[in-house]
């Protein structure tokens, strides 16, 4: 493969001229070299706006990825060397290069996933925010002094980078998602081997190419790009290369409880945010107007888009009203959706969205369920413009929808009559990430969230995440917090050490 970089990348003619052309290029980053695979195999990456090939990045391998972990390890043995301090100042100059950047990271965003321009604006300055969060925690990663039994002894304590972290991070909401989880290991004085999913590779290459600048150690992040094939070997290699001391997954359960337990062979510490199929749940008191501005401002309606692209994790896939306000709610959802103030549609991230959105649905109309709004393909805007669909009845455990994620815009409308059975519908056994429900009732307030299991609670909110707080769920959703001071603290280790006198 030739190594490209620049404009050259590009395939295809996009409405939209680069600022700084270099952040484009179709190889890995490893040990601080921009290098094609071995092979010199490469793999597509789709416009989903209308399935086009956009451009071709390099299909690495298994030996690709040992030379990255062995890269970040050496690394990590000079990068832990350095103060917090000065851990704090590279940080800053590399969010300071990402900022000015923020609009060309906004439009290889659009370019890859199909978000509104828009949204993509929103991703990019919610990933900025992490790490503006995470400069900030870095020289707040204090230890103890502990009162010790034999008054002979000193115990204290303090937290130390893991070494090695591999990261695979999502489609959904890709630069966000790499600063989440890479701004808070290195913070914490880790070297990172990120594998960026196969629909969005160029964001994490762009994000590297300003990390690049930065006065970093060379190999402390390396960007290892496949496609779904070879992600089957790179993440065999992370879980199974002794130099990893931490798998970092956002993706699907499935995929999440093999990854936890291939780690587990060598006790490896994993953080994984799995799937959730989030209730959002309107009360009789509830203020309905407020409820679907919140539900159209959560991650199932994008608040710039009638329909959405890349759904989060969080999204509200059944939504349960209790009778009485079932026919104002169901009013409020059809005039948001398809009212006079509907704005332009935008594609799901690929085909195989489509198809399992579509597959989701016709499962539920088989198993009962009623379409009242959506539930086709806008195909004279393009291929993968998918509708956003209401349905009535459901979700019930025989449907798909039920335990798996649809990633689409498929939402089920399902009546309720009181509290201790909404409760009990909203608990499933396998998931638990977020739920969302809104009242006016403080009492009622208290009591729904602390009765609700899952990770993250929305009390007349559909927005949950933000760089300060703890972003994460139970279950079969996950294991540890992303964000917040605990995502750094997740990537550390404590170290206990006595002195006697």
């Amino acid at each position: 493969m030739s190594s490209m970089s620049g404009l050259n990348v590009l395939l295809k003619r996009i409405p939209y001229k680069f600022k700084t052309p270099f952040l484009l290029d179709s190889r890995a980053f490893i040990g601080g070299r921009w290098t094609p695979a071995a092979s010199g195999a490469t793999f597509p990456v789709y416009d989903p706006e209308d399935n086009q090939v956009a451009y071709k990045i390099a299909n690495v391998s298994r030996v690709e990825v040992k030379t990255a972990i062995g890269a970040a390890q050496t690394a990590s043995r000079q990068y832990k060397q350095l103060t917090h301090r000065n851990r704090k100042i590279l940080l800053r100059e590399w969010t300071k290069l990402i900022k000015r950047s923020r609009d060309d990271l906004a439009a290889i965003c659009t370019l890859e996933l199909g978000k509104p321009i828009t949204e993509s604006y929103t991703t990019v300055d919610y990933g900025i925010s992490f790490l503006e969060w995470f400069e900030g925690e870095i020289e707040r990663l204090y230890g103890e002094t502990i009162p010790a039994a034999r008054g002979s002894n000193r115990i204290m304590t303090y937290r130390e980078p893991q070494g090695v972290v591999a990261a695979v991070t999502p489609w959904n909401s890709p630069v966000a998602m790499i600063l989440r989880k890479v701004g808070a290991a290195i913070s914490a004085g880790n070297a990172v081997v990120l594998k960026p999913a196969p629909e969005t590779p160029m964001c994490a290459i762009a994000i590297a190419k300003l990390f690049e600048q930065v006065d970093y150690p060379e190999g402390t992040l390396n960007i290892v790009t496949g496609d779904a094939a070879a992600s089957v070997d790179i993440g065999d290699e992370m879980c199974h290369n002794p130099a990893v001391r931490h798998l970092s997954f956002t993706g699907s359960t499935s995929v999440g409880k093999f990854l936890n337990a291939e780690c587990a062979k060598h006790l490896k510490k994993t953080s994984m945010e799995l799937g959730g199929n989030a209730p959002f749940i309107v009360f009789e008191d509830a203020n309905i107007q407020k409820a679907v501005s919140s539900l159209a401002n959560s991650d199932l309606l994008d608040k710039h888009a009638c329909a959405l692209t890349a759904l989060l994790s969080t999204i509200p896939s059944s939504t349960s009203s209790q009778r009485d306000s079932r026919k104002q709610l169901m009013a409020f959802l059809n005039t948001g959706l398809y009212g006079t103030r509907m704005l332009i549609l935008a594609p799901l991230y690929s085909s195989r969205g489509v198809e399992k959105a579509k597959a989701h649905q016709e499962d539920a109309v088989s198993k009962g369920a009623k379409i009242i709004s959506g539930g086709f393909i806008k195909e004279d805007l393009g291929p993968n413009f998918y509708v956003p669909t209401i349905l009535t009845g459901g979700p019930s455990q025989e449907m798909r929808s039920w335990t798996q994620e649809t990633f689409g815009p498929v939402m089920h409308l399902t009546p309720f009559e009181t509290e201790e059975e909404v409760i009990k519908l909203a608990n499933t056994e396998e998931s638990g990430l977020a739920s969302y429900f809104y009242t006016e009732d403080i009492s009622r307030v208290w009591r729904v969230s602390e009765a609700l299991e899952t990770g993250m609670v929305g009390v007349r909110t559909g927005l949950v995440s933000a760089c300060e707080q703890p972003f994460g769920g139970i279950k079969e959703s996950g294991i540890g917090r992303e964000g917040s001071k605990f995502g750094v603290e997740d990537y550390t280790n404590i170290k206990s050490i006595t002195v006697g006198l």
